[in-house]
């Protein structure tokens, strides 16, 4: 009898829990139960969004010297060698500064990181575009990559932060499409700016066309930094680094933006202390998050993401700045027989090197450049909508594997076929490996805990990019030996 009525007692124990929990659903939550609740809406596609500037820009601020220098190459008195540097003096910024950034982004926030930085890239690209002489160039242009650096890697921990699990990765691969519009982009304002025979005088100096084109892709930048001002820290990185009272405020913008409610609505107002709250903090904190990386279990990952990640940028960056001066190449060749793009790289470097130095130089770019490198990023485009449906159906290293494999064929097919039409669709399609590194961004998300993301992000898309950079110029100077 006495057990029959403890057992009703407890169940009205249960029952009346229940009640209270319908009336008051969410008085005390976990971080990940509280995150679910926020909802995925406005605020979320806003981050997106500006996320999605964000890797236009430091896209655009990286590659876009490709488009200008041929057309600089009189003014400034480039030879190849200084066009190579100039190519690479972006990415030799971006790797010199990754553990910087990696540090301060995890000391001081993702938002805070990447606001002044944006801002002050901005400045020093437009400073770059006075440059006289070729070491102004190199130096402006290093200084913009030490500064692109903060965000580079940073943008994904950000993203991937302010979105649920469920919504991750997908949220990484749809903003890593704005990529590929900045290969639309860049050479759209190129075909408007760079062919113009317009000049007007500002300051001390005479400023041509390929000195406004390099102040036209600031834009983007400078549009992500606005919203910025108006978006939150991540509740994650406050979370780890401040705890739950810091992330329970940011949680409830989230909720009020996203279901058109007040922040007071926010039914939760407490937040259970889990795993994520990890509070290592000074120089010393850093490096102890940094050494972690180099343990069992995260060394055989840091390893593997790294190789991928070479692999990634092997195939596409290091070719990538080269791909106006090569197009233009051929199309310049006056020559009809068949002939491979080694070949003609070969040829331009022979033809080069005979010039006496009272020969007129010619810096014109061929207007056919522009569509074909437009039709590029269209394909670019295409390859990240695709990644976006796909990643969860598929499965990320599935789809990491099945683009590098297509991607490296048509590589090796690029630089042997002998018919110039042929080689260009298959330098297109090689080129396309480079959207692979937002699957692997999604998984270091996924991998690497929050003290973590910044750290590996950056070194992981610094080193790869930046040794790309330097190696691509390298190759393309093999070539043509």
């Amino acid at each position: 009898m006495s057990n029959n009525m403890t057992d009703r007692l407890k169940y009205q124990e249960d029952e009346d829990a229940e009640s209270a929990e319908k009336l008051n659903p969410t008085v005390e939550r976990t971080f990940e139960d509280a995150f679910e609740q926020t909802g995925h809406g406005r605020l979320n596609h806003l981050v997106l969004f500006t996320s999605g500037l964000i890797m236009l820009n430091v896209s655009m601020e990286s590659v876009g010297m490709s488009y200008a220098i041929t057309a600089a190459e009189c003014e400034l008195q480039l030879t190849s060698k200084d066009k190579g540097l100039v190519n690479a003096a972006a990415f030799i910024g971006i790797i010199s500064t990754s553990f910087l950034w990696g540090y301060l982004g995890d000391r001081v926030g993702r938002r805070a990181v990447m606001l002044p930085a944006i801002l002050l890239s901005a400045v020093f690209s437009i400073i770059s575009s006075f440059a006289t002489n070729v070491w102004m160039l190199l130096v402006f242009r290093f200084l913009t990559g030490c500064l692109i650096s903060a965000s580079s890697a940073t943008v994904y921990a950000y993203l991937g932060e302010m979105h649920a699990n469920s919504k991750r990765a997908a949220a990484i691969a749809w903003s890593s499409a704005f990529i590929s519009f900045s290969f639309i982009i860049l050479p759209g304002l190129a075909w408007i700016i760079i062919p113009g025979k317009w000049s007007f005088s500002f300051a001390y100096m005479q400023i041509v066309p390929w000195r406004a084109f390099v102040w036209s892709w600031c834009a983007p930048g400078l549009a992500a930094a606005v919203i910025l001002l108006f978006l939150p820290e991540s509740p994650r990185y406050l979370l780890a680094a401040k705890g739950p009272d810091a992330a329970l405020p940011v949680l409830a913008m989230m909720y009020a933006w996203n279901n058109g409610q007040t922040m007071e609505e926010f039914p939760v107002k407490q937040l259970i202390t889990g795993s994520e709250e990890v509070k290592v903090g000074g120089f010393a904190g850093a490096v102890k998050n940094v050494g972690l990386m180099f343990k069992v279990p995260l060394l055989r990952c840091v390893f593997i993401s790294h190789i991928s990640m070479f692999a990634v940028f092997m195939v596409s960056s290091g070719l990538y700045v080269w791909v106006p001066d090569i197009l233009n190449s051929i199309l310049r060749s006056n020559t009809n027989k068949s002939i491979t793009i080694c070949q003609i790289i070969h040829d331009k470097f022979v033809n080069a090197s005979m010039h006496t130095e009272s020969a007129a130089c010619e810096s014109e770019v061929s207007v056919a450049v522009f569509p074909i490198s437009m039709s590029m990023g269209a394909v670019f485009a295409l390859t990240y909508l695709a990644i976006g449906f796909l990643i969860n159906k598929v499965g990320k290293k599935t789809l990491y594997c099945g683009i590098m494999f297509i991607c490296g064929i048509a590589t090796i097919g690029a630089a042997f076929v002998p018919e110039g039409i042929a080689a260009t669709v298959l330098l297109i399609i090689s080129l396309c490996s480079g959207c692979a590194a937002s699957i692997l961004a999604a998984i270091a998300v996924d991998v690497f805990p929050t003290q973590l993301r910044i750290n590996h992000s950056n070194d992981l898309l610094a080193r790869s990019q930046a040794s790309e950079g330097k190696t691509g110029t390298k190759r393309f100077h093999i070539l043509s030996l």
